[in-house]
């Protein structure tokens, strides 16, 4: 049973390989993050090292130890921390010489040993080219699944000697279906969660386990909201603030601007009579409100705004003027 949801079509052509026993000694798994690459690939290793006839089973004793994350075979390399308790910004080469000599040992427990690492665009220059002599003559019983959210990041050579396998955003209503059937949360919550994770799977299953992930953007979209009737000093503070995280917390400004984006393009819908294609559902009293008090030509401006500021960010621009054009251009409201 392969627990990747909302990418059938990968599924079937691993299931094909499988079944003609002409799966690749390595994989590039692309998608954005949160999509599904690292339950794609521990799906893989199941599949390799499970006992039954139908692979992956998920219930032998190789895919529960997989599952479990005991298995000797299957590891996952990702950032590690360094001595300072923070998070390196690249995987070593040191990391990769230490799956070499493991790759060169005969399976512990299983059939194959399978090697996952995580964001491989962050692989250094000396361990990419490390790992690159491993995927050229790899050892038969060793698989190696490189997951990457920015495929155009990895070193060309790597890509050229991987099974390249492209994730997509999953649909909204394939993730909701899948929170309500698996009694995650009710289907009216499914809903607003799957239209708020932007295909992300992973997100939506962390969002309706993990109640504080909603109450942080709830929180964002209060101050969303909030900047709407705020006079010009109190929207260039908010400026000033979140510019000031950006060299610390890029994604995280990156993240808030989407917010943004996501709020300004519901109030855009319902304006255009298209309510049930919003994805902030429990706002939409508000977003009725605006479209009744803003024009849709505000609307449309300050989303392009928003736009425009995240590819001046993207492009290294001061963070504090690209904020601030966007509260130049941000409408009044009550």
């Amino acid at each position: 049973m392969w627990r990747t949801t909302g990418h059938d079509k990968a599924i079937r052509s691993l299931e094909r390989a499988l079944a003609e026993d002409r799966l690749a000694h390595s994989y590039l798994v692309t998608g954005q993050k949160q999509v599904g690459k690292t339950t794609l690939a521990f799906d893989i290793a199941r599949a390799l090292n499970c006992l039954s006839d139908d692979r992956p089973c998920g219930e032998c004793r190789q895919c529960e130890r997989i599952s479990s994350g005991l298995h000797p075979d299957v590891r996952l390399i990702g950032l590690e921390t360094a001595r300072s308790g923070r998070l390196r910004t690249l995987i070593s080469i040191d990391q990769v010489r230490e799956v070499q000599r493991d790759a060169s040992l005969l399976p512990y427990e299983g059939r194959s040993r399978v090697f996952i690492f995580e964001s491989a665009e962050k692989l250094s220059e000396e361990a990419a080219n490390s790992l690159l002599k491993t995927l050229e003559e790899p050892p038969e019983s060793v698989v190696i699944i490189l997951l990457a959210s920015d495929a155009g990041a990895v070193l060309p050579t790597i890509l050229s000697r991987c099974r390249r396998v492209d994730l997509r955003p999953v649909p909204a209503q394939t993730i909701a279906d899948f929170l309500s059937e698996s009694g995650a949360t009710d289907p009216d919550h499914a809903r607003e969660i799957a239209g708020l994770a932007a295909g992300r799977i992973g997100w939506a299953i962390e969002a309706a386990e993990d109640p504080s992930l909603l109450e942080s953007i709830s929180e964002t979209l209060d101050v969303v909201e909030e900047m709407l009737a705020a006079p010009l000093t109190d929207r260039f503070d908010y400026a000033e603030r979140l510019a000031g995280r950006f060299s610390a917390d890029r994604e995280g400004v990156f993240a808030e601007l989407d917010l943004w984006l996501s709020w300004w393009r519901d109030a855009l819908l319902t304006g255009q009579r298209k309510p049930e294609l919003i994805v902030n559902a429990s706002r939409a009293d508000k977003f009725a409100s605006v479209a009744e008090s803003v024009p849709a030509e505000s609307v449309t401006a300050t989303l392009n705004a928003l736009r425009r500021a995240k590819f001046l960010l993207e492009r290294n621009v001061t963070p504090r003027l690209a904020i601030e054009s966007v509260m130049l251009t941000l409408p009044a409201s009550g």
